[in-house]
C-alpha cells in the first residue's frame, strides 16, 4: 500500500508451485499450446506458458526452476503420448535450447480410452465454448458432450442442458448449408448501411473478439465457384440466409481459411508493414494469440514479428495488451507511445 507497509504473519503452510496443479488440467493445457501453435516451441517457451504462467503466481503457485520445469515437460509427454498426442523433439535453436512440435501424421491415429474423470474435465474444459458466439459448431459439442455423459450414466450439466437452443436461424442455416456443402442466398448490409442479395458458397467460419466471420465465394447455378471472389462476411449483418439444395459445391483443395481470418488491427482496406520486438518468454503465447499469422525471426534475445496493420492506433493498443514493443514504422512507434503516455497520466 502506498501509505505504509502491512507487515502479514510468516505462512507455516508451503505456497504450492505448478507441479502441485491437477496434472490432467496442466497437459490439457499443454495440449492446447502445442496443437495452437504454428512452429517448434521452445523449452523455455513452453515452461512460460503451462509451468511459469504468470496466472499461477496469482494463485499462490511457486515458479519452477528451469531443469524441475524440464522434468515435468517429459513426464507430461510422455503422459499424452498414451492419449493419442505425439510430441517430438525438433532440434535445437542457435542458442541450444530444444525445439518441440506436434507429430501430426502419428497423433490420434487410434482411438483412445475415456475415464469417468476424463469425461467429467472434458464437460468443464468445454463448456465455455457453447456459449460462445464466436464458435460456430456449439450444436455438435454440445452433442458430442451429451453422449460422453450418457456413456457414464450421468445427467447433463446445467449449463450443457441451458446452452441448447440459442443459435440464431442465420447461423444455423449457414453452419448446416457448409456441411452439407450447399449454396445459399443471403441477404447482406454492408459497412455503408447497402444491403445486397448474393449467392454465396459457405467455405470457413472464423472469430474475432467473439464476433462470428464466414468465409464465403460466389456460386453459379451449376455449383461453380467464381475464381477470385471469396470474402469475408460478418455474420450479424446477414438478415437472411437460404440454403439452397439443388445447388451443390465441393471447397477448392488448396482453400486456406487461416488466410482470411484477420486480427483486430487488420480490419480495414489499408495495409502497412509492422514490426514488433517480442520478448523470448512471451514467443509461445504470441504465436497462439496471432494464429500464427506474419512472419517470426528468431534473435539472440527473442523474436521479431512483422505483419501487416490496417489500424496503427489499433495496432498499438493489441501491442500494450501482449506486452511487446513495436519497432517500425514511426507511426506505430508514436502512436505506442502516446497510448502509455496516456495510461500513464489516467493511472
Amino acid at each position: 500500500m502506498f501509505g505504509g507497509a502491512v507487515t502479514e504473519p510468516p505462512s507455516t503452510t508451503p505456497s504450492p508451485s505448478a507441479a502441485s496443479e491437477r496434472p490432467e488440467f496442466r497437459r490439457a493445457r499443454l495440449a492446447v499450446l502445442f496443437l495452437q501453435a504454428s512452429y517448434p516451441l521452445t523449452t523455455a517457451e513452453i515452461a512460460a506458458q503451462v509451468y511459469n504462467n504468470p496466472a499461477d503466481y496469482e494463485l499462490g503457485r511457486k515458479p519452477l526452476s528451469a531443469d524441475s520445469a524440464r522434468k515435468a515437460l517429459k513426464r507430461d509427454i510422455d503422459a499424452l503420448k498414451a492419449t493419442g498426442l505425439i510430441i517430438d523433439a525438433a532440434g535445437k535453436t542457435e542458442d541450444g535450447q530444444n525445439l518441440w512440435e506436434v507429430n501430426r501424421e502419428l497423433s490420434f491415429t487410434q482411438g483412445v480410452a475415456l475415464s469417468e474423470e476424463d469425461a467429467a474435465i472434458l464437460d468443464i474444459a468445454c463448456l465455455p465454448l457453447l456459449d460462445d458466439p464466436g464458435f460456430p459448431e456449439r450444436d455438435e459439442l454440445r452433442l458430442a458432450l451429451t453422449k460422453i455423459d450418457r456413456l457414464f450414466d450421468a445427467a447433463a450439466t446445467d449449463a450443457l442442458t441451458a446452452s441448447a437452443a440459442r443459435d440464431s436461424d442465420v447461423l444455423v442455416a449457414v453452419r448446416e448449408a457448409l456441411n452439407a456443402r450447399r449454396a445459399l442466398d443471403i441477404s447482406y448490409t454492408a459497412r455503408n448501411g447497402s444491403t445486397t442479395t448474393r449467392r454465396v458458397a459457405p467455405l470457413a467460419f472464423f472469430d474475432i473478439r467473439s464476433t462470428l466471420y464466414v468465409v464465403c465465394s460466389l456460386i453459379d447455378e451449376n455449383g461453380t465457384l467464381a475464381a477470385g471472389s471469396e470474402r469475408t462476411y460478418r455474420l450479424d449483418r446477414i438478415s437472411r440466409a437460404q440454403r439452397l439444395d439443388h445447388i451443390a459445391f465441393e471447397i477448392p483443395g488448396d482453400f486456406d481459411a487461416d488466410s482470411f481470418r484477420k486480427l483486430p488491427f487488420q480490419i480495414g482496406p489499408a495495409s502497412i508493414a509492422c514490426s514488433f520486438s517480442i520478448p523470448i518468454e512471451l514467443c509461445g503465447a504470441l504465436s497462439v494469440a496471432s494464429y500464427g499469422k506474419g512472419t517470426f525471426t528468431r534473435t539472440g534475445t527473442g523474436t521479431i514479428w512483422e505483419i501487416e496493420a490496417a489500424d496503427l492506433d489499433a495496432a498499438a493498443a493489441w501491442a500494450i495488451a501482449y506486452g511487446i514493443r513495436p519497432l517500425a514504422p514511426e507511426a506505430l512507434v508514436a502512436a505506442w507511445r502516446a497510448r502509455l503516455r496516456e495510461a500513464m497520466r489516467h493511472g
